[in-house]
């Protein structure tokens, strides 16, 4: 794998694998409403500046409960990420609890996203699509 880190905050590191083509954003544990909206517009810039289809969503470390997201992703962000050209994007299960659950309630309302228990299970489905 060749990494590129295109960003890093405290709340989110996004690096471009360049081999398999994808956006990687690693979650830490603690966000808010507002970072993780920040977060999805950064990610969504990253992938328009390197031409990227697919996106990983390592959200393992979060505990955010992120079903106030769901309409938002649904009907604003999945919009102009698809305009922008992502094809696939997976989520790693949080480990918390809420965590995993606000991600399945927000891949109900979200068509294109599909999650997984481990990264590796995410990444294969991630290479396949």
């Amino acid at each position: 794998m060749h990494h590129r880190l295109l960003h890093q905050s405290a709340v989110l590191t996004l690096d471009y694998d360049s081999v398999d083509d994808y956006l990687h954003a690693i979650w830490a544990p603690e966000q808010d409403l507002d970072t993780t909206r920040a977060g999805y517009e950064q990610m969504l810039a990253q992938l328009q500046t390197v031409h990227c289809h697919r996106l990983l969503d390592d959200r393992r470390q979060a505990c955010l409960m992120w079903d106030e997201l769901a309409d938002w992703l649904a009907t604003d962000w999945y919009p102009r990420a698809r305009r922008a050209g992502l094809t696939a994007h997976v989520v790693v299960f949080s480990a918390d609890f809420y965590g995993h659950r606000a991600t399945e309630v927000v891949m109900a309302g979200a068509g294109l996203m599909r999650g997984f228990s481990s990264e590796e299970a995410a990444r294969r489905a991630l290479l396949t699509t």
